[in-house]
């Protein structure tokens, strides 16, 4: 056993990524027809953003357990300090850039079609429950306020490494591991 390539963590991760964006559009498209309530729209953020969070997480997490096992059997002398930290920026810009698209919109350096919104309505779930809370769902980006997207590129940047980091400190630190899964005696 040894240590993984960089491009297959990073592809991992952002495999994990793009799928936690994909689900969190599944279940906001289910819940598009009553998701006019504002208190359903509050709750449909907090759990797309647990969506993409935990598949964050568990990718780290992985990752975290891979390189214990590493430096328990003696294969490596020390583990990456911010290797998830340094994944996860560039994941989370990878993900933002429809929102960096939507930004350059919002000024006029590009267009966007509806076609395009509804791509990222469904690529981008963890954060589309912004345009509902809003009120934005029908407007044109030109319209969207200036806080509206800066939020779709901050969660992104801020979110995915901050998780992803949780998540591999949990899985390399056994001790935790062992005490968060079973009560000690």
């Amino acid at each position: 056993m040894q240590r993984e390539h960089f491009l297959k963590i990073f592809v991992k991760g952002l495999g994990y990524a793009f799928f936690g964006n994909i689900l969190s559009g599944i279940m906001v498209f289910s819940i598009t027809p009553a998701i006019k309530i504002w208190l359903l729209t509050v709750v449909a953020l907090l759990f797309t953003l647990f969506i993409y969070g935990s598949l964050l997480f568990t990718a780290g997490y992985r990752d975290g357990q891979k390189e214990n096992k590493l430096i328990v059997n003696h294969r490596v002398e020390t583990s990456p300090k911010f290797r998830w930290i340094v994944y996860g920026l560039i994941i989370g810009a990878i993900m933002a850039v429809p929102g960096f698209v939507i930004f350059a919109a919002k000024f006029g350096a590009v267009t966007v079609s509806q076609e395009f919104m509804m791509i990222f309505r469904f690529a981008n779930g963890a954060v589309t429950p912004l345009l509902y809370a809003s009120e934005m769902q029908a407007a044109a980006p030109p319209d969207y306020p200036m806080w509206l997207c800066i939020a779709f590129i901050g969660i992104y940047v801020i979110l995915t490494p901050l998780v992803a980091h949780i998540g591999y400190k949990f899985g390399f630190d056994d001790k935790k591991r062992t005490s968060f899964m079973y009560e000690e005696q």
